[in-house]
């Protein structure tokens, strides 16, 4: 909005230098004014010249004043249309150096625009920074879970390693079981062989009973840990390609940022050479147009001094006549 305003102001001010004072105006009045005089002049001399055709001393002063006189109206005039022609180069070269003073404030409003960007773009890398960060922390809780994984292996194992030993050590005290109810079998065979019998055949159920649940706890166990390893895999798996994709994103994100602001760079370069060149042809043609001027004056004074002699020169001649 701010650039907009003065965008509006700067406009308001190459209108109003615009409408300015129109020296031809003036140069065309001052003409006029000087030719109704050297008409009133002229008229006056012919009706000097038309009454009399012999001169008296007093007519004889009157022509001389009324040659100076034109001759100051002359020279009158020349200077006016020198000093007009003057007013309004330095008029022209005002204009200039508003015009150029106005580009100026254009290309500091591009700069702040520019500036503006920059600012855009330290915002961006900020939030790259912030990326950066969230990914280190993935990172991190990635290698946490990885650990977590490690140490229910090695729960795993350990629970795996307690399950043999312990069917280990129930096999051995089955063994010593059997050991001792054979040495008393062999003791009582005679006396109780059927009972021996009942209780061999209630130990093999037991065994085998334990036997199975041992095997199905261990089964159990196995299968839940395969669970919960494949349901981290998922989720590892899950949020590496968001991760991924999130990352593909920001990347394109930047490249496009980083060539829009290089475009903008190059425009503003491109601009700022042009209007240094435009500033040099201007002040070029300035310094040629006040070269001119000054050539005009000094060829002006000059042929002034050239008839102010002549008008001398002729004053001189005539002065022998008066006095005869």
């Amino acid at each position: 909005m701010k650039t907009r305003k003065k965008k509006k102001k700067l406009k308001k001010v190459k209108k109003s230098l615009t409408s300015k004072l129109n020296f031809r105006y003036l140069t065309k009045k001052v003409k006029s004014n000087i030719g109704r005089t050297y008409k009133k002049l002229s008229t006056k001399t012919k009706k000097i010249k038309k009454q009399k055709k012999t001169k008296t001393f007093s007519q004889l002063k009157a022509e001389k004043n009324l040659r100076e006189n034109i001759l100051k109206y002359k020279q009158k005039e020349k200077i006016a249309k020198v000093q007009a022609i003057k007013a309004r180069n330095q008029e022209k070269s005002r204009l200039k150096d508003e015009e150029l003073k106005i580009k100026k404030q254009e290309l500091k409003l591009k700069e702040e625009e520019l500036k503006l960007k920059v600012a855009d773009q330290r915002l961006k890398e900020q939030a790259e920074i912030r990326l950066q960060n969230q990914e280190r922390r993935k990172k991190e809780e990635e290698k946490r879970i990885r650990l977590e994984q490690k140490r229910l292996r090695d729960e795993e194992q350990r629970l795996r390693e307690v399950a043999e030993k312990r069917i280990h050590d129930e096999e051995q005290r089955i063994r010593n079981e059997e050991k001792r109810i054979r040495n008393e079998e062999a003791r009582k065979r005679l006396e109780v062989e059927e009972k021996k019998k009942e209780e061999e055949q209630r130990i093999r159920d037991i065994e085998e009973r334990k036997r199975l649940e041992l095997q199905q706890r261990i089964k159990d166990e196995e299968q839940r840990i395969r669970d919960q390893e494949q349901r981290i895999r998922d989720i590892e798996e899950r949020k590496r390609l968001e991760a991924q994709q999130k990352l593909k994103e920001e990347e394109q994100k930047k490249i496009n940022e980083a060539k829009k602001i290089n475009d903008e760079r190059e425009k503003i370069k491109r601009e700022v050479e042009e209007q240094r060149f435009k500033e040099w042809e201007l002040k070029f043609d300035e310094e040629r147009k006040k070269k001119e001027d000054d050539d005009f004056l000094k060829e002006e004074q000059i042929k002034l001094k050239e008839e102010e002699r002549k008008r001398k020169l002729e004053v001189k001649m005539r002065e022998p006549d008066k006095i005869n």
